[in-house]
């Protein structure tokens, strides 16, 4: 027989795998993951659980004998079809039935358009970081900085975070912005990916130059970090002989760890993906 569960998850498929872990089930018993209420997020960076439910068997025998019953009734009624016609068999409400709805549901969707995965040679990254190299400070404009420093508070706000905001010069042409207070680890988030991706959408907002945010030194020590990551990865690919996938990282970031793993003669890297999902393959030369 089945049952229903209702769960809170960010989409259907995390939903199902947190029900299967709840109830102690394989996610083969899950027949049908229905949202009740959409899961939401502010600008991307903080996101609220939408709730799902979430109809399971209790066993996969169970599953296995209503399948069975149904594929005999299938062939009686095939058989009795070559005899004389019969009136159509009512519907019972099984777990394969479920799954027909389902499937007739998706079916009535319009197809989601998936993005393509796109590779870009190495080679116009590492022309890009010969032109970075020769670093000439720009002067800063008043208007920018003041337009730079009211969006970034005014975001803030927003979050219902408690940072100051600074302007801390220029490098190169980037503007760079240091955040402080009590909710500078809400900010940076898992390993900065909450920084990065309220550096993205302040550059998004502000398009006239390039915005760089650091928090308190943050970035200084994601860089030793990321030297430390490029070196155990470039020993890892070259004992393993196995191509490595890194996750996703920004321009700045990704730049560090081709310099890096350009200094073992063994390994080549390459970017793959569109930004802000753009990361790096490390791989052996053959």
């Amino acid at each position: 027989m089945a049952e229903v569960i209702e769960v809170k998850a960010m989409n259907s498929e995390e939903a199902k795998k947190r029900a299967a872990r709840v109830l102690s089930i394989s996610e083969e018993q899950i027949i049908d993951v229905i949202e009740k209420v959409k899961s939401k997020s502010f600008l991307g960076l903080f996101s609220k659980e939408g709730v799902y439910d979430v109809t399971y068997v209790t066993s996969l025998d169970e599953l296995k004998k209503e399948e069975a019953k149904e594929e005999v009734v299938e062939e009686v009624k095939v058989v009795e079809e070559k005899v004389v016609e019969v009136e159509p068999i009512d519907e019972r409400h099984t777990a394969r039935d479920l799954r027909k709805e389902r499937n007739e549901r998706k079916a009535k969707k319009p197809l989601e358009k998936k993005e393509k995965t796109v590779k870009v040679a190495i080679v116009n990254e590492k022309k890009e970081e010969e032109v970075e190299k020769v670093i000439v400070n720009v002067e800063p404009k008043e208007e920018i900085v003041e337009k730079i420093l009211t969006s970034t508070r005014e975001l803030i706000k927003n979050m219902g975070l408690n940072l100051n905001v600074e302007f801390t010069g220029t490098i190169g042409r980037n503007y760079v912005i240091n955040l402080s207070g009590e909710d500078k680890g809400i900010i940076i988030g898992k390993k900065g990916k909450t920084l990065n991706s309220f550096e993205y959408l302040l550059n998004s907002l502000i398009k006239e130059v390039r915005i760089e945010i650091d928090v308190e030194g943050f970035k200084e020590k994601r860089n030793e970090t990321l030297v430390e990551l490029a070196n155990k990865m470039a020993i890892k690919a070259i004992k393993s002989r196995k191509t490595i996938r890194l996750n996703p990282m920004p321009p700045r970031e990704r730049k560090i760890i081709h310099e890096i793993i350009n200094q073992y003669p063994e390994l080549d890297t390459y970017s793959e993906g569109k930004d802000p999902k753009r990361y790096i393959i490390i791989k052996r030369k053959r």
